[in-house]
């Protein structure tokens, strides 16, 4: 086992494999990607081959010890059902409705393994993920972004404000699908989604939206105001 320290100031342990990639920061173009894992979600699609034959796509999520990342596997494969533990051996990485997303082609192996692993319940929670990080990996599947809105305008083409979060490592722009919730200049709010680059730059495509109240309000503003004087 290997300690890995993260900047939200805790630790844990992920296996020791050195031909394993972490699921966390895949990038699209990559390949020859090795990793264990845990099937989340799958679900079947039929789609009909150039050559007009009948084919089943599989699609889901699946999750290892610090991330979650889509797949896409172009053959039917019994290893790949909710809840199996498997190890993936050269799949690649490609984009996919703006993430990165791990490719299992023809080529790559993919076995059913029995080993100890997180339980689904608990691989299915968000990871809390610093600005900086989501940049430099070019995005992020469902995390936690904690910051302050340090802007707020309106597009007026699009009839929709236009929100930018600062969690003090880097900027980013805030899309909310809960369009009742009321966010001013300064507020300290904790999202959840995901975060895709676009014309404009990184946008965090928020599903869910948290106002932060209390001592940790204050806390946060305190932190806000160091940063804007």
């Amino acid at each position: 086992m290997q300690r890995e320290y993260k900047k939200h100031g805790f630790f844990f342990f992920v296996p020791s494999d050195g031909r394993n990639r972490e699921l966390w920061c895949l990038k699209p173009g990559e390949s020859e990607i090795n990793c264990g894992c845990r099937v989340l979600e799958v679900s079947k699609k039929e789609i009909r081959t150039t050559e007009g034959a009948k084919k089943v796509v599989l699609s889901g999520i699946i999750a290892d010890y610090g991330a979650k990342i889509p797949f896409v596997s172009w053959d039917e494969r019994e290893e790949l059902a909710m809840d199996k533990v498997v190890q993936i051996e050269s799949a690649y990485v490609k984009k996919w409705k703006g993430l990165a997303a791990l490719y299992i082609g023809k080529n790559t192996s993919v076995i059913e393994k029995d080993v100890e692993f997180p339980a689904r319940t608990e691989l299915m929670k968000p990871k809390k993920r610093t600005i900086e990080e989501i940049v430099g990996c070019e995005g992020a599947f469902d995390v936690i972004v904690e910051g302050d809105i340090v802007s707020v305008s309106r597009n007026e083409e699009k009839n929709k404000r236009v929100l930018v979060l600062d969690d003090g490592t880097g900027a980013v722009f805030l899309e909310l699908r809960e369009k009742e919730v009321d966010i001013l200049f300064g507020t300290p709010v904790k999202a959840r989604g995901n975060v895709v680059q676009s014309e404009i730059g990184y946008v965090l495509i928020a599903e869910k939206v948290k106002i932060m109240d209390g001592a940790v309000m204050i806390k946060e503003m305190k932190n806000f105001l160091c940063r804007c004087t």
